[in-house]
Parts: structure tokens; C-alpha cells; sequence
């Protein structure tokens, strides 16, 4: 036993040394990955080289460059959001400004009611501004549907209806709402309060570009639901860029940000719903229709 044994109780640290070294070697390039991604700065998300590392750590390696790709895009849309939300603050601003030195300035010369009816268009379209930023900001960030529940949309319009009622008549536009024949309108699990904003934005948009005298329309059929408002429409080059956020068409109302489609396609996109936007047949006026799918397509009658 003794003369078994002894070489193996010799030959044991040994083992072990070797053992350590090699385990040591294995890891020495994880180690090194990790030194290098600790010495690293917070804003730089350039990718790791993977062409110098073992096989085992190549698919980690990609797995953080595809990570670093997507935080990368996430902070340059946050950073074009904000300038671009800067730019949009500065220019009501600007004009409430204006207005208010020339009232205070004009003395005797001024018109009052009518330099505060601009100032209160201002502070208007400044208040939809901030509101809108705010929504947009919430659902930007929600990733999915926290407890999606039916809707009821018969429950669910007469307060957004309500609210929207002062806007119609001072635009002198009416708002009706059809409901199906039969059978009850489009079945949907979801966020009542995102929806009730998603509807919100399209009607306010609607109401705000139709003419006076006129009717917008909310729609529900057994599988979608759409807007139809009575504008002068939107051309055909300038349809594939509807939802951009600030962009508007030319013939926007002043008061308008280029936000409220954003926040709708968004909003649809955590639903699951597709929406097409396209002229209003018979015209004139834009036509968007909400409907279950997976992304926001063209009109086939665009052009």
C-alpha cells in the first residue's frame, strides 16, 4: 500500500500546480475581456474584437457588440428626440415672447384682446406640446403590455368624447361615432388609458385639420375601427413620412407638433395593431384605420 501510495501523495501537488496553471491559462482571456471592458469609458460602445479571441468567447463577445449596437441606437434616438424636443420648446416660446413685448410695448397703440388671444394660442399649442413630450416619453419606455384586459369601447369613448367636444366647437367641426350594425365592435385585450390616448391623438389631429362646417368620423366595423376627417389631405410624398416625430405635412395646422401620430403608431405597435393612413374615399380629408397586425403599411390607393 505504502509503496502505491507514496507516489501518488508526491505526484499530487504537481498535479495540482499544473492544474492551477492550466485552469490560470484558460481564463487569462476572460480576465483579460472583462479588465478591458472595466477600463472602458461610459459612453464608448465600440465593438470587441472577436477575431483574437478563443472559440468559447466568440458568441459572448457578439452577443455584447449586438448589446452594445442597440444601447448605442437607444442613446442616439434619445439625443436626436431631445434636440429635437429643444428646438420644438424654443419655438413656441420664442413667439409667446414676441408677443408679449410687443403688447407691453405698443402703449397706447396696442390691441389687447388681440394680443392676448395670440398669447393664448401660444400657451395653447405650448401646453399640447409639453403634454404630448410627456406621453410620448411614457410609451416609449414600455416595453410591453403590463395586464392587457378587454376593452370595452362603448365605456371607454363618452369621457374622451366630452373632452374633446370644446376643441370641435371652436373648430365648428362635429364629431360623430358609428358603431357596427351588428354583432360588437372590434374585440381587444388591452391598456384602456394607451388606447384612450391612441384615439385622443387621432381625433385631435382629425378635428384640427378639418374644415369648418364639417364632420369627423370614428368608425368601428367587427374587426377594426378607423378616423375619416374632412382636411385638405396629405400628398402622396409626404405619406410615408406620417408618424415621424415633428414632422409636419405641409398645410398643418400652426398649433400642430408633429407628435400626436408618433404616439399613436406606438401605442398601436404595444397592441399589436397595424395602421393605415391613407386619402379619405370619397375625399377629401385623410383616412386612418386601426386594425390588428404587426406593423404600420401604406395604403394600397396611396399612389
Amino acid at each position: 500500500v505504502l509503496g502505491q501510495l507514496v507516489p501518488w501523495l508526491l505526484m499530487l501537488p504537481l498535479l495540482l500546480l499544473v492544474m492551477a496553471w492550466a485552469v490560470r491559462q484558460a481564463l487569462r482571456p476572460l480576465d483579460q475581456l472583462g479588465a478591458d471592458l472595466a477600463r472602458r469609458r461610459a459612453e464608448d460602445l465600440s465593438a470587441i474584437e472577436v477575431v483574437d479571441l478563443p472559440r468559447d468567447l466568440q458568441p459572448l463577445a457578439g452577443s455584447m457588440n449586438a448589446l452594445f449596437a442597440r444601447v448605442g441606437t437607444a442613446l442616439e434616438h434619445e439625443r436626436r428626440f431631445t434636440g429635437d424636443a429643444a428646438h420644438e420648446l424654443r419655438t413656441p416660446l420664442a413667439a409667446l415672447r414676441a408677443q408679449w413685448d410687443a403688447m407691453r410695448l405698443g402703449g397706447a397703440h396696442a390691441q389687447p384682446d388681440a394680443a392676448a388671444a395670440k398669447i393664448d394660442a401660444g400657451l395653447d399649442r405650448l401646453q399640447r406640446l409639453l403634454a404630448q413630450l410627456l406621453e410620448l416619453a411614457r410609451v416609449d419606455h414600455c416595453a410591453r403590455l403590463g395586464s392587457p384586459r378587454p376593452i370595452n369601447w362603448p365605456a371607454l369613448l363618452p369621457p374622451l368624447i366630452e373632452e374633446l367636444l370644446p376643441l370641435a366647437a371652436r373648430r365648428q367641426v362635429e364629431l360623430a361615432v358609428l358603431w357596427p350594425a351588428a354583432g360588437e365592435p372590434m374585440p381587444l385585450d388591452g391598456d384602456a388609458g394607451l388606447l384612450t390616448v391612441l384615439l385622443r391623438n387621432l381625433l385631435d389631429n382629425a378635428l384640427r385639420a378639418s374644415a369648418a362646417g364639417s364632420t369627423v368620423t370614428l368608425r368601428f366595423d367587427a374587426d377594426a375601427f378607423e378616423v375619416l376627417d374632412c382636411g385638405p389631405g396629405v400628398a402622396a410624398s409626404d405619406l410615408a413620412r406620417l408618424g415621424e416625430r415633428f414632422f409636419r405635412p405641409a398645410g398643418s395646422p400652426a398649433e400642430g407638433s408633429g407628435l400626436g401620430l408618433s404616439i399613436a403608431l406606438r401605442i398601436a405597435a404595444l397592441h399589436g395593431l397595424a395602421m393605415v393612413i391613407g386619402p379619405r374615399l370619397p375625399g377629401p380629408g385623410l383616412a386612418v384605420r386601426v386594425l390588428p397586425g404587426e406593423e404600420t403599411r401604406p395604403p394600397a390607393s396611396a399612389g
